[in-house]
């Protein structure tokens, strides 16, 4: 005759319960205020980026700069894009509520996703010196608008301003056509 009161081991919790961190609220969206943020996001138009190819005879430095450094990838569209995914990417972006989300950290399909300098400079393999760009310096001593203008406008085409005289935009038809590609 078996006994049912052998030896019994009691559970008290999984230990690989304490080792995992913190589940999301599920597999696509870190709360239910971030799944109920995707229909609003569902619903806007996504623009996207127009597939262009490498010039080599407009833009040389670029070309040899890519290849220097291995970052024809960068250049390339290796799938087409999944709409759905980029969509859940920008809903679990937005800090919604009292939900503790990190600064350049989104969350997609069950995966954290990093988007921190530290982060794009492991993923080109580079260092960062810790010098400003070429873009930072020049936004640092503010923008000549006349002389871009002057460059990338026909003749009588320019930027669209505010009431205030800052630069907004500027229309396709009045960039040179050399400026449209």
């Amino acid at each position: 005759m078996a006994s049912s009161s052998g030896k019994r081991y009691k559970t008290i919790g999984s230990k690989r319960k304490d080792k995992e961190l913190e589940r999301s609220y599920s597999n696509k969206f870190l709360s239910r205020k971030h799944e109920r943020h995707f229909n609003i996001v569902q619903d806007r138009r996504l623009l996207m980026e127009r597939k262009a190819g490498l010039i080599l005879d407009f833009a040389p430095q670029f070309g040899e700069q890519l290849e220097n450094r291995n970052w024809e990838r960068l250049a390339t569209y290796p799938a087409p894009t999944n709409i759905a995914v980029v969509k859940e990417f920008y809903t679990n972006e937005r800090r919604l509520g009292d939900y503790p989300t990190e600064e350049y950290m989104s969350y997609v399909r069950g995966n954290t996703v990093q988007y921190d300098p530290d982060a794009i400079n492991r993923f080109l393999n580079t260092e960062w010196a810790g010098e400003q760009c070429q873009f930072a310096l020049s936004m640092e001593e503010g923008a000549e608008f006349v002389d871009v203008e002057s460059v990338l406008c026909v003749p009588i085409g320019n930027f669209h301003r505010n009431m205030n005289g800052v630069v907004v935009n500027i229309r396709r038809v009045d960039l040179t056509p050399l400026a449209k590609y």
